[in-house]
């Protein structure tokens, strides 16, 4: 990329030596590149947000149809809804900023993306002793929210693996982290580690996982970010 001297000072008084640092060793050393390593950076970081700003509302919108047909449009009041302290406590966080009258469209509308990736796990504990309790979060998903993915089956099945909570909370996880990951404006250029694993994951994989879940939420937003999406263009343009 070409810039000015200004600009390039400029970039340099913006960014502190030891962020920049992370670039300058993705570049073995060359600072030229390390600068546009730096603003591709925030290219395919924009990219992304960009599309979570689709995949996240499908999905979340997508889980609470479930959650509304099962147990009606208020079923985060519903206490037949087994909901652990932690998923609790997030409504109860999404309430308080709620602006206005509390309806259910802007409850759900204040939930975050964890409090959705959360509805896939297992299920923790709610309430104190001595009448403290298990939540089974397998009442949450089977015959219920496993329905907001009308193709997580035929996705597992190409993954080569079995359709069932785990893998979904798998997927939705890591797209959970990469938007983590961006909202705070930490680097993509070496990719970025997944939480509670020794493992991180690239950019183009977690392009990958976009596609996967939005082929399992809905076909037709599969191949919308297929042909909206800037994210690979800014894969291929990666500077080298």
């Amino acid at each position: 990329m070409e810039l000015s001297t200004e600009q390039f000072a400029a970039l340099d008084r913006s960014i502190t030596p030891i962020r920049m640092s992370t670039y300058v060793s993705a570049a073995s050393g060359d600072v030229s590149l390390a600068r546009d390593l730096y603003l591709w950076d925030r290219g395919i970081s924009v990219g992304f947000l960009a599309d979570l700003a689709i995949i996240e509302v499908a999905l979340r919108n997508a889980m609470n149809a479930q959650l509304e047909a099962k147990w009606g449009a208020e079923w985060y009041a519903n206490l037949s809804v087994p909901l652990d302290d932690r998923s609790a406590a997030a409504l109860n966080t999404a309430w308080g900023r709620i602006a206005g009258p509390k309806t259910p469209g802007k409850l759900v509308a204040q939930c975050m993306f964890g409090f959705w990736r959360g509805l896939l796990d297992k299920g923790d504990h709610a309430g104190k002793p001595p009448r403290r309790t298990r939540c089974d979060y397998e009442v949450l998903w089977r015959g219920v929210l496993d329905k907001a993915f009308p193709g997580g089956r035929v996705q597992a099945k190409l993954d080569g693996h079995r359709w069932n909570r785990e893998y979904a909370l798998a997927v939705v996880s890591r797209i959970n982290d990469l938007r983590n990951r961006v909202a705070h404006h930490e680097p993509l250029v070496n990719g970025f580690p997944l939480s509670g694993q020794k493992m991180r994951l690239s950019a183009e994989e977690a392009f990958d996982d976009f596609l996967r879940l939005a082929a399992m939420l809905d076909r037709d937003l599969h191949s919308l970010l297929i042909a909206t999406s800037q994210v690979p263009m800014h894969l291929r343009n990666r500077p080298r």
